[in-house]
């Protein structure tokens, strides 16, 4: 099964209707913060228009376990993946979906949508407080760069063994400092690199980095305010998720900067990481708002 996460936006991209029909075996997955995102302000029309999709491919979408919750993971093949998948969430999703197309609403949605709203709201609040001191970090990390190394990483060409050393050792730096944090708060034994790799922490340290590691490398400058920097975190656990999968759908620049480069890195370090696929942009589609795709163009 061909399985691309997409984050609240790309719902409505117009190639994700031909991708589902094309086959059976195709199929997307909404993360929880996909869902924060589209419930965190209007929550009732932004996901009466956002579910359509779902609505229409109940079958073929899937709703992810909270990332709290596959901490513990350590995927290694596509098989181990659909341990991601929450299938009473998925349940209560295309419930909710159905639901939201009704006409006239079915008594209690309103309610039900305002209370999934402020849900929403509180999580984005969690997250503001744990991104607040985030950034001067990981910039600094970034910094210890030189700009051929960070084009080394970028391209994933010519990687020289200086290079992939430099980064895997500040990534068992982050990756421990995310474990002790979030999931072994009381953990003192040594975890080696090669059996982090399969599990969140790594992939969404890495991608954090990776993040961080481009805004040096362009010479962008730090200070971004704190709602746009929460959205940038929330968009790098996409893209660490997406790793697992077939790829990312999203209209986002910097995402799929990041989950480009994450999955070659990864598979650079001998990791799983799902067999890349893009939807196909329909021909009348010239925009470009989320670039000319094809099956081996991986987002």
């Amino acid at each position: 099964m061909i399985t691309l996460l997409v984050d609240s936006n790309a719902l409505r991209h117009p190639g994700l209707k031909a991708y589902l029909q094309a086959s059976r075996d195709h199929a997307i997955a909404l993360s929880d913060l996909t869902l924060v995102e589209m419930r965190k302000t209007r929550a009732l029309s932004t996901s009466r228009e956002s579910l359509q999709i779902v609505a229409y491919y109940p079958q073929q979408s899937y709703a992810l376990r909270r990332t709290h919750e596959m901490l513990g993971e350590k995927i290694t093949s596509a098989e181990q993946a659909h341990v991601l998948f929450d299938y009473e969430a998925t349940a209560n999703l295309t419930d909710l979906s159905r639901r939201l197309l009704m006409l006239p609403p079915p008594a209690g949605l309103a309610e039900e949508m305002a209370q999934l709203e402020a849900d929403a709201q509180l999580v984005v609040a969690r997250l503001t407080e744990e991104v607040s001191a985030l950034e001067p970090g990981l910039v600094s990390a970034a910094k210890d760069f030189t700009q051929a190394e960070l084009t080394e990483i970028r391209t994933m060409k010519d990687v020289t063994d200086g290079t992939r050393r430099k980064l895997l050792d500040l990534l068992k730096e982050t990756t421990g400092s995310f474990i002790l944090q979030n999931q072994e708060p009381g953990r003192r034994a040594p975890m080696l690199l090669r059996d982090t790799m399969g599990q969140f922490a790594f992939r969404y340290s890495l991608c954090m980095l990776l993040y961080y590691m481009e805004w040096v490398r362009i010479g962008r400058q730090t200070g971004k305010k704190l709602p746009l920097r929460v959205n940038d975190v929330v968009d790098m656990q996409l893209a660490a998720t997406g790793t697992y999968f077939n790829g990312v759908l999203s209209a986002d620049g910097n995402l799929q900067i990041v989950s480009n480069t994450a999955r070659g890195v990864l598979r650079g370090f001998g990791a799983y990481v799902g067999e890349d696929w893009r939807v196909p942009q329909p021909q009348q589609e010239t925009d470009g708002a989320i670039g000319d795709a094809s099956p081996a163009d991986p987002v």
